[in-house]
C-alpha cells in the first residue's frame, strides 16, 4: 500500500504535505444504552476533552451516535503512516492508547461495569502514505463524472470520502455514476515489467479519497494479476495491452461488465 517498491526501484511516488488520519476499528459492548444519561455523558465528553482525559479525535461526533454504533469506525489518528515500521508500530500504538482512553473514560460510570471489547482490529487503518505517479493518473472530475477510461480495468462506487482530524464530510456520486480504474493508473511512469495494485494507485488526492477504499483495491488487484499474465503470455509491456483484451480475461472470471 506504500508503494515502496516503486521507491525502492527508483521512481517518482507522491505523498500529501498532511496525510488523513488513520482509524483503530473496534466494538464495544455489554451496555444498556436506553440507560443511560446521554446529555450528562456529553457533558463529562466536553469536560474530558478540554482536560485532557480524551482526545478530541477519541471519539468523532457525539457520545450518543459513538455508543450507538459501539465505537467501530468513531475516531482518527492523526499522522497515521505506515511506510516504515517504526512509524507503522507508532501508529498502532496511538491507536491503542486512544482505545483505552475511551475505556477508562466509560468505565468511571457505573453503566459501563460490564463493558466489554467485542472486536479489535489488529492495526490501525491508513488510509493515505505514499502513491505512484502512474502512465495515468485520476483526477477528481474522472471520477465524479464516472469516465469510462479506453483501458479501463476495474469499477469504484465509493462517495469522496476525505478525512481530516475534525471528521469527514462524504460526497456521495450521481446516481448511476460508475467510475472506473485505468490500468494505465496501475503502472508507474517509465516503468517496465511493474504493476501496482491498491491505495498506491495514480490518482490526484479528490479521487484517491474514494478508489483507495478495499474492494476497489481488490478489482485492482485480480485486474493487475490477469495484466501480469496477459503481458508475459504475449511478450506485451503491460502499458502496451489492449484494454479490451484486458476485460475480455477480466470477464472470463467474472470480471466487469465495462460500459464502453
Amino acid at each position: 500500500g506504500n508503494a515502496s517498491v516503486v521507491g525502492l526501484a527508483g521512481f517518482e511516488r507522491l505523498r500529501e504535505k498532511t496525510r488523513q488520519p488513520g482509524t483503530l476499528i473496534y466494538r464495544l459492548g455489554g451496555y444498556d444504552l436506553p440507560s443511560i444519561d446521554m446529555n450528562a455523558l456529553q457533558a463529562k465528553l466536553v469536560a474530558a476533552r478540554k482536560s485532557g482525559a480524551l482526545k478530541p479525535t477519541d471519539i468523532n461526533g457525539s457520545i450518543a451516535g459513538f455508543l450507538g454504533k459501539g465505537g467501530e469506525s468513531g475516531n482518527h489518528i492523526p499522522g497515521a503512516d505506515s511506510s516504515t515500521s517504526e512509524t507503522h508500530s507508532a501508529t498502532n500504538i496511538l491507536g491503542r492508547q486512544s482505545l483505552l482512553r475511551v475505556v477508562r473514560f466509560l468505565k468511571e460510570e457505573p453503566a459501563f461495569a460490564l463493558m466489554n471489547i467485542e472486536r479489535l482490529q489488529t492495526e490501525t487503518g491508513i488510509r493515505e502514505t505514499f502513491r505512484i505517479i502512474g502512465e495515468a493518473q485520476i483526477t477528481h472530475e474522472d471520477y465524479t463524472s464516472g469516465r469510462v477510461f479506453a483501458d479501463a480495468v476495474a469499477h469504484s462506487f465509493y462517495p469522496i470520502d476525505l478525512h481530516y482530524e475534525g471528521g469527514v464530510t462524504p460526497k456521495h456520486l450521481t446516481e448511476g455514476i460508475v467510475p472506473t480504474i485505468p490500468l494505465r493508473a496501475l503502472i508507474p511512469k517509465a516503468s517496465k515489467n511493474l504493476l501496482v495494485a491498491g491505495r498506491c494507485h495514480s490518482a490526484t488526492r479528490g479521487a484517491h479519497a474514494s478508489t483507495r477504499v478495499t474492494v476497489t483495491a481488490m478489482a485492482m488487484g485480480e485486474a493487475a494479476g490477469v495484466a501480469a499474465a496477459l503481458s508475459i503470455a504475449s511478450k506485451t509491456e503491460a502499458g502496451q495491452l489492449n484494454g479490451q483484451k484486458v476485460r475480455e480475461a477480466l470477464a472470463k472470471v467474472g470480471g466487469g461488465p465495462f460500459t464502453e
